[in-house]
């Protein structure tokens, strides 16, 4: 199987993996979850006339004669005639009659008696500015985020209807990679055991476990069969590339599984490997850290963006602050960078086997074969923390 382009890569991972299941959460529990229906108000919003300063709640002209008081949490019970105020303080009932709300800052008080010029403004908030019975509050395939479960808890929602999240193992290969402690001439960190776990939550998925697995085949097979059987989908780091310690090709073929992606025309990450176990996608991707992550974004994002219902999403596009040469092959080339002033810039230390710039940046620019001009609007791609929803921009 020959290496496939980038764009194509992508367009076949959304393929392999097919819509997730639906579950109703409590409202509590929703963070970072994609809705699979429309979010609608449950209430008005607000559900009465409230003040929107702290003052007196006036009506006509005054002076006023001071009344009463509106406790908030209470409603208004009596009704304000012409000259007449109440004390009110922001979020209290405004009561039937009331034309505006005066500032404490810019009223003078004598006695029970106010006085003060009409204020520019009224300061009442009417019932249902922000929303009524019925109104969308947020999208099917929106990303559920703290403020929007505070929209969401002050419309009076109690529940939200989700994706559930696709359950994924992650294969940590390689005798030579270490979990703690300072690694030995031959060894590595652990570098991405530790991460990927982040990626995919960001990304809507959930992690059942990492696995560190030995290069053997007949351990690797074991630990890739029970891991298809248990999971969504697979996540294996190494063994993708044709070096005689590299199990991962052999192993899927001796598990008749589908090969659907065996490299990719881009840099870094070329060696990244996509399959199905039965009905299970299985993404490999390389061990150069980096290499891996380009690997996430080129395979295991549209995995899950296609189990959320959110396949063939156009990716966001960002205007370049400097020129890129073109590439000296056909490849894919994916720029680690950040949006500044004037565009986006690359960052240092982004060869393959590094972390240190991607750990600063805003993400990856989607350099074409071609190269770029400075000025020239690209696809990028956002680190899954900066990631937005149905505002994409």
């Amino acid at each position: 199987m020959s290496d496939v382009s980038w764009w194509d890569a992508r367009a076949i991972a959304e393929t392999v993996m097919p819509t997730g299941p639906t579950e109703q959460v409590r409202l509590g529990q929703a963070l970072g979850r994609t809705l699979c229906a429309d979010a609608r108000a449950a209430v008005d919003l607000p559900g009465f006339a409230t003040a929107a300063m702290d003052g007196w709640v006036v009506a006509g002209t005054g002076p006023w004669s001071i009344v009463g008081t509106i406790d908030t949490g209470t409603p208004a019970e009596v009704s304000l005639r012409e000259g007449q105020a109440m004390r009110i303080a922001t979020g209290g009932a405004v009561p039937v009659g009331a034309e505006s709300v005066v500032p404490w800052e810019v009223a003078r008080v004598d006695g029970d008696v106010v006085a003060a010029e009409i204020p520019d403004k009224l300061h009442i908030r009417p019932r249902g500015e922000e929303c009524v019975v019925g109104d969308v509050l947020a999208r099917r395939t929106d990303v559920v985020n703290p403020a929007l479960l505070g929209s969401l808890a002050a419309a009076g929602l109690d529940h939200l209807e989700t994706f559930r999240q696709p359950a994924v193992t992650v294969l940590i290969a390689g005798d030579e990679v270490v979990l703690s402690g300072i690694p030995q001439t031959g060894q590595v960190r652990d570098a991405l055991g530790v991460q990927l776990p982040g990626w995919i939550e960001a990304y809507g998925g959930l992690v059942r476990e990492v696995i560190g697995v030995r290069d053997d085949p007949e351990v690797f097979t074991q630990a890739l069969d029970a891991a298809a059987h248990e999971s969504d989908f697979v996540i294996v780091t190494g063994g993708t590339a044709r070096g005689h310690r590299d199990y991962l090709r052999s192993t899927l073929q001796n598990m008749d599984a589908t090969l659907h992606v065996d490299g990719v025309a881009v840099r870094p990450g070329h060696p990244m490997t996509l399959a199905t176990v039965g009905l299970t996608p299985v993404v490999g991707l390389p061990g150069n850290p980096l290499s891996a992550l380009v690997a996430m974004v080129t395979l295991v994002e549209p995995i899950v963006d296609a189990w959320n219902g959110r396949a063939g999403r156009a990716l966001p596009r960002v205007q370049m602050a400097e020129a890129i040469d073109a590439s000296r092959k056909p490849l894919t080339r994916l720029m680690v960078g950040r949006r500044e002033l004037g565009g986006f810039r690359q960052v240092q230390h982004v060869s393959s086997a590094m972390l240190r710039g991607i750990a600063h940046a805003d993400g990856w620019a989607v350099v074409p074969p071609e190269g770029a001009d400075e000025g020239q609007i690209l696809a990028w791609i956002p680190v899954p923390w900066n990631r937005r929803t149905s505002d994409d921009s």
